[in-house]
């Protein structure tokens, strides 16, 4: 995940695609950094239940 991005490196949401209005209507989000985000939070269980 950390060779994919390099801003908001603690931000969740942001690099599963979430958008901020700051970020114009041509934001579209990194797939591959949304991808290796996924993977992370699913390795580390940050997208478990609980």
């Amino acid at each position: 995940m950390a060779q994919c991005i390099e801003e908001k490196r603690g931000n969740l949401s942001f690099h599963l695609g979430g958008k901020a209005a700051s970020d114009g209507q041509k934001w579209t989000p990194n797939m591959e950094a949304v991808r290796a985000t996924i993977q992370f939070a699913i390795a580390t269980g940050r997208l478990e239940q609980r």
